[in-house]
């Protein structure tokens, strides 16, 4: 998120003006728009990968009375995180616009950058 949140501003965007997601104080909703095209893909996926592999476990997770809901301790974020960033540097050939493979992190790139010969930008 942080990455796309940089990518926006450096083009003269303002991050918190999205359409999809809710408008929250503090909540780069553009960044959240443009990041929900890959959230299944990597983020997901990843999350789903580490469960089915046994790589994370119950330990890894805390309920909190005050704050409904389930989140991870420290170092099922280390975890989440570390698998995360192997990921986003997995070569694919997941786009359909360019006919060789490039990291997830260099396919988000793309959105902003288009074809890379060419230089034209997508945003």
């Amino acid at each position: 998120m942080n990455e796309l949140y940089g990518k926006i501003e450096t083009k003269g965007l303002n991050p918190y003006f999205g359409f999809m997601h809710r408008d929250k104080e503090k909540h780069p909703t553009l960044a959240s728009d443009m990041m929900e095209e890959w959230r299944t893909v990597i983020v997901d996926s990843t999350a789903m990968s580490m469960i089915n592999g046994h790589e994370i476990h119950k330990e890894d997770f805390m309920t909190d009375m005050d704050e409904p809901g389930c989140f991870l301790t420290r170092n099922g974020i280390k975890l989440y995180l570390s698998k995360l960033e192997k990921k986003l540097q997995t070569e694919v050939r997941y786009l359909s616009y360019i006919d060789y493979a490039v990291s997830f992190r260099r396919a988000i790139a793309l959105l902003f950058k288009g074809d890379t010969d060419g230089e034209k930008d997508f945003i």
